[in-house]
């Protein structure tokens, strides 16, 4: 695997993290659906650590990366924008409507995003861990427009 490719796998799970971190600050905002966030920040730490495993697979990663068409800047500067979100979801004083929104929107990119397709001679790892991102990323756009519509949004 080229140090291009480590990279963009490692930023990519970086992104993840900070959707992570996003969505546990929304915990600590928003009690009444506390559990909900909590469980969305989990998966995305682990939506991470499947990142990780494939930037740590012996095998060559490179055709993940190109056929998906990553840009490591690009992924960088929206894991920078999340992590500022992050930071300060704990004194904007955001809605809880306008948390689910922002949510929402990122779910539904990463769905309508090339990342979750699987090309052909992808190696069966990343078949599976795409399948995974795109199962859960799906079920995570599900419940949160449920809930917030449950919310009067």
């Amino acid at each position: 695997m080229t140090d291009d490719t480590r990279a963009v796998l490692l930023a990519l799970a970086e992104h993840e993290e900070a959707m992570s971190a996003l969505y546990s600050a929304y915990a600590g905002e928003y009690p009444e659906v506390a559990d909900l966030w909590k469980a969305l920040a989990r998966d995305e730490h682990g939506h991470g650590a499947l990142l990780r495993s494939l930037a740590d697979d012996a095998g060559d990663m490179t055709a993940f990366v190109r056929n998906r068409g990553y840009d490591l800047a690009e992924v960088e500067a929206d894991t920078a924008r999340l992590r500022d979100l992050a930071r300060i979801v704990p004194v904007a004083g955001f809605p809880l409507q306008e948390a689910f929104h922002t949510a929402l929107q990122l779910e539904a990119s990463l769905i309508e995003s090339q990342i979750f397709v699987v090309h052909e001679g992808d190696p069966p790892r990343v078949t599976a861990v795409v399948g995974t991102l795109r199962d859960q990323t799906e079920k995570h756009h599900t419940r949160l427009r449920e809930q917030s519509m449950a919310l009067g949004g």
